[in-house]
């Protein structure tokens, strides 16, 4: 008799076990789920919504760009006219990425159009590659 009792009781406490151990995965599914809808939802509008395209005109005629301090002059202007466009920014994490993208988007973009060695050096921090040409005798 106690041979059988001591199986009951094994088979009890097993089924038991199994009975939690499954109640604690089905939770934990539930709330990666829910997790995962609540952090899509909050995403969703951004991805659908329609690209704001906004602009601003930086002017560089009073600036020299084969001068360093005029390449750094027009730096300031264009990080500062990027600001700017990309708006404020929250504490909100995804509008921090959402708005440091903007920012190097506009600052890369203005960079390039403008096509000064000096001033992409200043953005990249390197030196500038210049080719200096000699007449021909």
């Amino acid at each position: 008799m106690s041979t059988s009792t001591s199986n009951l009781s094994k088979s009890v406490h097993g089924s038991a076990i199994r009975s939690v151990a499954l109640a604690w995965i089905v939770c934990l599914a539930g709330t990666t789920v829910l997790a995962m809808i609540v952090t899509l939802a909050g995403i969703t509008p951004a991805w659908s919504a329609t690209p704001d395209a906004r602009s601003t005109t930086v002017s560089f005629r009073d600036l020299n760009l084969s001068d360093p301090d005029g390449a750094k002059t027009l730096y300031t202007r264009i990080q500062t006219a990027a600001k700017k466009v990309c708006g404020s920014t929250s504490a909100d994490f995804i509008e921090r990425t959402t708005w440091r993208a903007c920012y190097r988007h506009a600052v890369d973009d203005a960079v390039r159009k403008v096509n000064s060695p000096l001033l992409t050096a200043v953005h990249t921090g390197r030196t500038p590659t210049m080719t200096a040409m000699l007449p021909k005798k």
